[in-house]
């Protein structure tokens, strides 16, 4: 707990400052919400003030009781100890400067298809599925546009004919050049289906990361997810990573 509470308490505004009551609702926050808490007590408050080494509020259970009643309440209480409301929560969490994290499901494609792939492809995925979840569809392009790319140059490196798609220096080719070099290789199958989608994703990936006047919309995405899905799904069974889904 202490690693944890004194990098914690570095993101804390002021902290050598603050009047030792307003340190409670911070102390409240790291119990709940960095150690997973159901509930805490004036105890668990206390030995936070301990473990920094912060001369304790005097009366952190008068502090708790008084600020666990009426309708501009900060705690509420529970039979075992207190919990922080919902807006408290939010509040507390914008002074700290956390970001929120973005939960991931599959509303744009499933995670499942990652499954056995390497920790930076499942990453890149997340994040295609959070910015979708998000509403930044510009951004939710560019990193489909990433992901394309990244798994184009494992099947070259996976087939161990890397030098295909490199130029003479030895950096990899644009994505432009890649895709007519991947649909046409002779050391794997492309259906047809993939040689179709592959353009129509790549162009909506251009027009966000290029176009300064286009900005995507909902409905571009919806449009492109059974066509993603196909593509993406298609190129990871053929790099064949262990333990990857299979159809």
């Amino acid at each position: 707990m202490k690693d944890k509470l004194e990098l914690f308490s570095s993101k804390i505004p002021d902290i050598n400052h603050l009047q030792s009551s307003k340190l409670i609702k911070y102390f409240s926050y790291f119990l709940l919400i960095e150690l997973e808490q159901s509930y805490f007590t004036a105890k668990n408050i206390l030995e936070c003030y301990e473990t920094l080494l912060i001369k304790p509020y005097s009366n952190i259970p008068d502090y708790l009781g008084k600020n666990s009643k009426g309708r501009n309440a900060t705690f509420g209480k529970k039979t075992n100890g207190y919990y922080l409301h919902r807006n408290a929560i939010e509040n507390i969490r914008q002074k700290l400067s956390i970001i929120k994290e973005v939960p991931v499901t599959n509303n744009l494609i499933s995670m499942e298809i990652f499954n056995g792939t390497p920790y930076y492809i499942k990453k890149i995925a997340e994040q295609m599925n959070q910015c979708y979840d998000s509403g930044l569809f510009d951004a939710t392009l560019v990193i489909i546009r990433k992901i394309l790319e990244t798994l184009i140059i494992e099947t070259f490196e996976k087939f161990k004919c890397d030098n295909l798609i490199k130029d003479d220096n030895g950096n990899f080719k644009y994505l432009s050049d890649l895709i007519p070099v991947f649909i046409n290789s002779k050391f794997w199958n492309n259906s047809r289906n993939l040689k179709n989608n592959i353009m129509q994703i790549k162009k909506y990936g251009d027009l966000s990361a290029h176009n300064r006047r286009f900005l995507a919309k909902k409905s571009d995405l919806d449009h492109l997810k059974s066509d993603l899905r196909q593509v993406i799904e298609e190129i990871v069974l053929i790099i064949d990573y262990p333990g990857s889904k299979k159809i």
